[in-house]
């Protein structure tokens, strides 16, 4: 009998074998405490502090992180479930970074790329690099990374990557499926609800952001949308919703010009906002 078949063969080396290519993610993922957890505990470290801000940042960004954020939504909004479901845009990415990134043409470090959200996403104004608010989530974010392997994109990172139809995205038929579809939480004026955030007008993205983007757009609403009831949409059906929102008025890039951005900012402060009705 060969030395590997007396290994396999034995229980206890067996269960050491399984244990040892066991996924890393799996085995540190269990160890790590919850969010909960954490806030019961009566002391925590600097960096389990960190963390706690953090995920209170992503989860009610408009009272967290206020100073830097100019409109209604908030992280989870995009990052669904705190940055933790798969397709969802989540978190547990820090290990991806420093990365080239075309938007700026730099090689983004996570703090930057956490900065450009206030700056896109959230249309406000881009935090200093030593902000508490971007240390917070970059503790957050490196907390849900525990155990992914640096340098390899972790399963479900980002969101799928949609095969062409054969047919060029239609705001037309994506306004019919998003009055079908979409008001009961985004509202008929597409400004948002108690269920859901704004898609458009002066408390959305503005035009600079990643999800004014049809094909990450099309790919998010794809695989997440209707909430909880994910593809059920066919391809075409989430381009086309896609095309519909990226003719909606919004803020916007602040690529364009501070002056811009700054005329914006004064005009939606007069007449309370941009936008009610679909276009």
């Amino acid at each position: 009998m060969s030395h590997k078949s007396r290994l396999t063969r034995s229980p206890r080396a067996a269960l050491a074998l399984a244990l040892l290519f066991a996924p890393v993610s799996n085995v540190l993922a269990q160890d790590r405490p919850t969010i909960a957890e954490l806030r019961a505990r009566d002391f925590l470290d600097d960096y389990e502090s960190n963390v706690v801000y953090g995920y209170d940042i992503v989860m009610e960004t408009e009272r967290y992180a206020a100073r830097y954020s100019g409109n209604g939504l908030r992280c989870t909004n995009c990052h669904l479930e705190g940055g933790t479901r798969p397709d969802g845009l989540p978190l547990n990415i820090a290990g991806l970074y420093p990365q080239w990134r075309s938007k700026n043409g730099v090689r983004n470090g996570l703090g930057l790329r956490i900065r450009e959200c206030f700056l896109y996403s959230l249309d406000g104004i881009m935090p200093p690099e030593d902000a508490p608010e971007v240390l917070a989530i970059s503790a957050y974010i490196h907390w849900l990374s525990e155990g992914e392997v640096i340098g390899r994109r972790p399963e479900g990172a980002g969101v799928p990557t949609l095969p062409e139809t054969g047919f060029d995205p239609n705001p037309a038929r994506g306004e019919v499926v998003f009055r079908n579809t979409c008001v009961s939480c985004h509202g008929t004026n597409g400004r948002g609800t108690e269920l859901g955030p704004a898609l458009w007008g002066s408390d959305s993205y503005n035009a600079g952001a990643g999800m004014n983007r049809i094909d990450k757009s099309a790919a998010f609403i794809w695989a997440n949308m209707p909430f909880g009831a994910g593809h059920t949409l066919t391809h075409q059906q989430a381009f086309d919703v896609a095309a519909f929102l990226n003719h909606q008025p919004r803020p916007f890039d602040p690529r364009d010009g501070r002056l811009r951005k700054l005329l914006e900012r004064i005009w939606h402060r007069v007449t309370g906002g941009m936008g009610g009705q679909a276009s």
